[in-house]
């Protein structure tokens, strides 16, 4: 028996399974006739006397009904190596070689140094599936091996001055085959250099991403309009570059899992399938035969019991593991086999045919959402469509005769006007303007005319299961009014909480009080509320409220900027979101 065996075999284990046999205890005598042994031989083994070899282990295990695994001594067994779990498994190398169509030099290559060759797919999905454990577990075996942990420390210099090369400031440019590091790295992971520099650019555009939003929270952490905002883009700046750091120091390891579990094409388009069909029986019954067929996606996908249709063991479901290997992975896959994309693109398409992609997608938002949030001026309304210069000229003479002063500040908007004075009166000095604003946008709000789409949009979400409220940094009472005015005539309005200007100036957006009071008041989940705004601080405000955001911009420049804040939901027109409800409404019909 190899040396470590006497450590991973447990003869007590053995004992209680014979005593728990399927049909009473078994005697040592009769265990012994079912497997070949004598009764000594079984007594010896429980004793610890005396380590059964691996083909004996998978008998025994047989003959009472239970795993191999079972029967090891499991205690230290977060620190086994490949090796060691196969023989707790009752496997021989030659074994495996045979289950999974390799050479017996091929395995004791991935037993003793973790590599596999190219065009070997799916490898450990199907060793993790012969061995009866997770691909995570299994990778942590693997990972016990002192040769893999030395050569991936070995290659960790390499990797992190070549991406922190390309990260430098103005560098626009991506890692490139005949890079001398990049062939250095290709070589530790016996792999075509083409593969990995696909990997590697991939994982520059990634970082620089991330680097680009460090740099608008720097911005922000500096420049912000609050010290409490300042504060967040500083822990988020600072979330970044930990992550950043993380991602540079993990990639060895993760490029090492990623190419020993690396799918086919055709088994990766599968596991995207099936990711993206979820719940859909239809899509899910045609791809049940594959499934059945593929043993690269065996821990990937299991049957599920109680289905109505039976496709060669009833319908799939994605496991923890294939959702783990295709939400850390995907980018990848889709930088080495561009074309499975592209077909998934082309049969969304004739599946959504009529159904606008952009409708899919926000169909998608509103039926995950259970509150819905407006803005007021600019998604309702515009309240000072005719006179905004006039009565922030009139606010501003107010202000100065109030004795407070803009400093250089030069706002057109009245409400952002307020919003700068907030922090440089007395409290009674910011009542009373906040007082004499009110009394213009009440006044205005009578004669406000709703945007195209406002009523029929609200009337269709009325139709439907949300909650609705209206978030804004106008008065309450000038909300109110516009929607009493709106309420007569139109598509079924319904009525709406509004939560408007905060008593305290100095929690108007950005600040997420707002937000954040209307989800708490309305009983929803904040994962599960969508605010529909027009501003840069309608977005933030989400951001910081954990909130979903749905931008609504009828200028280039404006969608622009809601995107660099982080809205990654954008559209021109209030149709557009009425176009996604009505539709969303007639399949609950």
């Amino acid at each position: 028996m190899a040396r470590g065996s006497a450590l991973m075999f447990s003869g007590a284990r053995l004992r209680q399974a014979r005593s728990q046999a399927a049909r009473g205890a078994l005697s040592a005598a009769e265990l012994g006739r079912k497997v070949g042994a004598s009764k000594a031989q079984i007594l010896a083994y429980e004793s610890g006397q005396r380590i059964p070899d691996p083909p004996r282990i998978r008998q025994l295990a047989e003959a009472l009904g239970v795993h191999p695994l079972q029967l090891a001594n499991q205690t230290d067994m977060r620190t086994w190596q490949l090796a060691d779990l196969r023989r707790a498994n009752g496997l021989r190398a030659s074994d495996l070689c045979d289950e999974l169509g390799l050479t017996l030099h091929g395995y004791r290559r991935l037993e003793t140094m973790g590599l596999t060759a190219e065009g070997r797919y799916g490898l450990v999905p199907r060793l993790a599936a012969v061995l009866g454990v997770s691909m995570d577990a299994l990778e942590r075996h693997i990972g016990n091996v002192p040769a893999v942990h030395q050569r991936l420390e070995g290659i960790q210099e390499t990797v992190t001055a070549l991406l922190e090369g390309y990260l430098q400031s103005g560098r626009t440019d991506v890692p490139e085959a005949a890079d001398g590091p990049v062939r250095e790295i290709a070589a530790c992971y016996a792999r075509p250099t083409a593969t990995v520099v696909r990997i590697l650019r991939q994982e520059t555009r990634s970082l620089r991403e991330r680097r680009r939003r460090q740099a608008l929270e720097t911005a922000t952490a500096f420049y912000g309009p609050t010290l409490e905002a300042q504060q967040r883009a500083r822990r988020r700046m600072e979330s970044e570059e930990t992550q950043i750091s993380r991602l540079i120091a993990s990639l060895p390891q993760r490029m090492d899992v990623f190419f020993r579990a690396q799918l086919s094409p055709e088994s990766w388009e599968t596991l995207c399938r099936l990711h993206l069909a979820r719940s859909d029986e239809g899509t899910l019954a045609t791809l049940a035969p594959v499934l059945a067929r593929d043993a690269a996606l065996a821990p990937m996908a299991q049957p599920v019991t109680g289905t109505a249709a039976e496709y060669e063991g009833g319908l799939y479901a994605i496991t923890r593991d294939g959702q783990h290997h295709y939400v850390h992975f995907k980018d990848w896959y889709d930088a080495l086999y561009p074309w499975v994309g592209a077909s998934l693109r082309h049969s969304a398409q004739l599946a959504t045919a009529g159904n606008p992609a952009e409708l899919v997608w926000l169909r998608q938002r509103f039926a995950h959402s259970q509150t819905v949030l407006f803005s007021f001026d600019g998604i309702l309304c515009r309240l000072f469509a005719h006179n905004v210069r006039s009565v922030s000229g009139q606010l501003a003479q107010e202000a100065s005769n109030l004795h407070l002063s803009f400093g250089n500040s030069r706002v057109g908007d009245p409400v952002d006007l307020f919003r700068s004075v907030v922090d440089r009166g007395s409290p009674e000095q910011i009542s009373r303007l906040n007082g004499i604003l009110t009394t213009y946008e009440t006044k205005a709000a009578r004669h406000a005319e709703p945007l195209p789409g406002a009523a029929q949009l609200l009337g269709a979400l009325s139709r439907g299961p949300w909650r609705l409220a209206v978030v804004t940094d106008h008065a309450s009472a000038a909300v109110q009014t516009f929607l009493d005015h709106l309420g007569p005539g139109t598509d079924n309005v319904p009525e709406l909480d509004v939560f408007g200007r905060p008593t305290d100036p100095r929690l108007m957006k950005p600040h997420p009080h707002a937000v954040a009071l209307a989800t708490s008041r309305l009983g929803g989940d904040r994962s599960r509320t969508l605010l529909i705004g027009e501003s840069l601080a309608d977005a933030l405000a989400a951001r910081a409220a954990g909130v979903q955001f749905i931008g609504v911009a009828t200028h280039r420049r404006q969608a622009r900027m809601l995107k660099e804040a982080g809205a990654a939901n954008v559209v021109d027109t209030l149709a557009t979101l009425f176009a996604a409800v009505s539709r969303l409404n007639k399949t609950h019909d």
